[in-house]
């Protein structure tokens, strides 16, 4: 199963935000056990490193994203990406709307998110919680 991950999830693990980081965890468990596969947005990648940099040392920041790599794949957005998103009606948030077109580029099932608005708009969006509670993952 190919899973995007939304930058919100990974957040919720590295800055420890409870009670979000244990369902978090696991999700990126089951990408490291290679259950899933993993992805995130290349533009994530800065994201990330900006609200962990606020905790933690340049090094450090950079060790976590190195681990997290380590784990996950990565996305690529192109300018065509970017215009493709822009023209999704669905979406007022270019993030979300980015975050959709690099599900639909991986040809991805899902795009785990705790965004309720992102869960609204498309059936591909699921929330870690219902995410781990899936039978097939079992």
């Amino acid at each position: 199963m190919k899973v995007l991950i939304d930058t919100n999830v990974i957040l919720d693990v590295l800055l420890k935000r409870t009670p979000f980081d244990v369902d978090a965890y696991n999700i990126l468990k089951l990408a490291e056990e290679k259950k899933i596969n993993a992805y995130l947005a290349a533009f994530s990648i800065t994201d990330i490193y900006y609200f962990i940099n606020k905790n933690l040392s340049h090094n450090e920041s950079i060790k976590a994203l190195e681990a997290l790599l380590s784990i996950v794949e990565v996305v690529s957005i192109t300018k065509h990406d970017i215009k493709k998103a822009m023209n999704f009606k669905e979406f007022r948030d270019l993030e979300d709307a980015l975050q959709m077109q690099c599900l639909k580029k991986l040809k991805g099932d899902l795009i785990i998110t705790r965004d309720e608005k992102f869960k609204k708009i498309t059936n591909k969006a699921i929330s870690p919680k219902d995410f781990l509670s899936n039978e097939s993952l079992n």
